[in-house]
């Protein structure tokens, strides 16, 4: 017990309490915002992994959070009255995001496309995905008897549940809160154990020095085309929880913005910690919803200004930064 993961990091698990224990004290408002500020910490980990932790840039993964959100509606759609949808649409969904993932980075990486060309690349593939879902707004642009709606964005899909027992059980309000934070705690829980796995080792080494890896007999490029395929899953459980939280999904979302965004995400809280990344990004969310109550521009113009600033500043981090000055003064006063 003296070894579990848990007792080891007793700041995730503080945190983990206390956001656990936010609905018993906020109305169901508040709970729904941060629900929707923590689905967006699932493609800022992604990212985490890829670049943080394999030194390779991807802004593709806004089109896997698009991927994973079309599917699971499409199939919610079509497969509506079929016991369980809300379930084993998810599960397709994700299978599909990642097999697309897995596709893309075994070309990318067999190819020996790397460094920033990676990010041309995976740009390059969000734009297009979103340009052409943006012009499906024709009733000829149909998957079954689900509409893409093009710009308007496809909605009406069942959400997240299944019911048992007679017990009708829907991810969404406070029900859909919790999902959300047991998926966060699993895939941080995950992310830190690939880390430190052999697997993981590989990959960081890699992001040091590909060539040395490769020379000392490691399949440096199969090990980049899995990790690009976990990110991709990833971020698709961001697509999937914020069409389910929203009920509904637009070309939008995996935009210019929306596949820069995430990078902004891992720069200013500090991409090499996932803990980091997952309390940096909420914050983050958080501070742009409320500047773009004025004005979207107001919100992106911060986000350009904060990335510059931790670049320049903060390699680190910034929030990481001060997760460990507030650890090392935290540490002092005990000290004494």
């Amino acid at each position: 017990m003296k070894n579990s993961y848990f007792l080891k990091n007793k700041l995730q698990t503080t945190t983990f309490i206390i956001l656990a224990l936010i609905p018993v004290f906020v109305d169901s408002y508040f709970v729904n915002n941060i629900s929707f500020f923590m689905i967006w910490t699932f493609i800022a980990l992604s990212l985490s992994l890829i670049w943080g932790k394999g030194g390779i840039l991807s802004f593709g993964q806004a089109a896997f959070f698009g991927l994973a959100g079309y599917s699971f509606g499409i199939i919610g759609i079509n497969f509506a009255d079929v016991y369980g949808v809300g379930i084993w649409s998810v599960v397709i969904a994700l299978i599909i995001t990642g097999l697309f993932g897995l596709i893309v980075g075994y070309f990318l990486f067999y190819g020996g496309i790397y460094d920033v060309f990676v990010g041309i690349v995976t740009l390059s593939m969000t734009l297009v995905f979103e340009i052409f879902m943006s012009q499906t707004a024709g009733p000829e642009w149909t998957v079954g008897i689900a509409r893409l709606n093009g710009f308007n964005g496809m909605q009406g899909m069942p959400s997240i549940g299944i019911s048992l027992f007679g017990y009708n059980f829907e991810a969404l309000d406070n029900k859909g809160y919790y999902v959300i934070l047991i998926l966060a705690i699993l895939v941080l829980y995950f992310l830190d154990k690939l880390a430190n796995s052999k697997f993981g080792l590989i990959l960081s080494a890699s992001k040091e020095d590909r060539l040395r890896v490769q020379s000392l007999g490691y399949n440096v490029k199969r090990i980049h085309m899995l990790t690009f395929a976990i990110s991709s899953v990833i971020a698709g459980m961001s697509g999937i929880l914020y069409t389910n939280w929203g009920g509904f999904i637009t070309p939008e979302s995996m935009g210019l913005v929306s596949a820069a965004l995430p990078v902004v995400y891992c720069a200013a809280s500090g991409k090499n910690n996932f803990f980091a990344v997952f309390l940096g990004t909420i914050l983050l969310v958080w501070i742009s919803q409320e500047l773009a109550i004025n004005g979207r521009q107001f919100a992106l113009i911060f986000m350009g200004l904060l990335l510059v600033v931790a670049t320049r500043y903060f390699p680190d981090g910034m929030f990481l930064f001060f997760i460990n000055f507030i650890k090392k003064m935290a540490g002092k006063i005990i000290g004494k």
